[in-house]
């Protein structure tokens, strides 16, 4: 067996034993180009815990302008990428990924939870002290888990095709942490 050909076996095994772990999806390479079926309604659902995570923060005390309207701005962003995937893809969708390529719903829908949680934790570090330090550790929980779940949303995806840009959360239980993040933010 040539080298190349271990690689891409080894690439093909990976591949196939994280889309079995990750239980979103199912994956098929033929002629080096991946081929992923997603199980939409589980992606939106993951997706729809970060929009339910990012909603905490209009619940919280004494919330500034600045994060209230970088809050809103990332639910209608994550409210739209929701409604643009559920739009084009329905209950499954087969994506088709070779070196080059990523879905843009998918990918837009991921960057947007990425956006929403970054501009709320910079909003609140602008109003620096004047938060206080209670509400800060709150926006602060909710801006980290609503980039961990945009993380393991990545991991459903990039796991498979072995271009992982966060290896350690598409190698964790995915469900687990979502479950734990709803948790902590009292999402049921």
């Amino acid at each position: 067996m040539s080298n190349l050909s271990r690689r891409c076996l080894l690439r093909g095994a990976s591949a196939l034993v994280g889309a079995g772990a990750l239980g979103a999806c199912t994956v098929t390479t033929r002629n080096g180009v991946t081929t992923i079926a997603i199980n939409v309604t589980e992606f939106t659902a993951d997706a729809t815990v970060a929009l339910n995570v990012v909603k905490t923060v209009l619940g919280f005390t004494g919330v500034p302008s600045a994060v209230v309207t970088a809050t809103n701005a990332a639910i209608a962003a994550i409210e739209g990428g929701l409604a643009a995937l559920k739009t084009t893809a329905g209950a499954s969708v087969t994506l088709t990924f070779d070196s080059t390529s990523v879905p843009g719903a998918v990918s837009s829908l991921i960057a947007d939870i990425r956006l929403g949680a970054s501009d709320i934790s910079a909003a609140a570090a602008l109003e620096g002290s004047a938060i206080g330090t209670v509400l800060a550790a709150e926006i602060s929980s909710v801006s980290a888990d609503v980039a961990r779940i945009a993380s393991l949303l990545q991991g459903i995806v990039t796991a498979t095709v072995g271009i992982s840009l966060a290896p350690e959360d598409a190698a964790r239980d995915r469900v687990a942490r979502i479950a734990a993040i709803k948790m902590r933010h009292g999402i049921a």
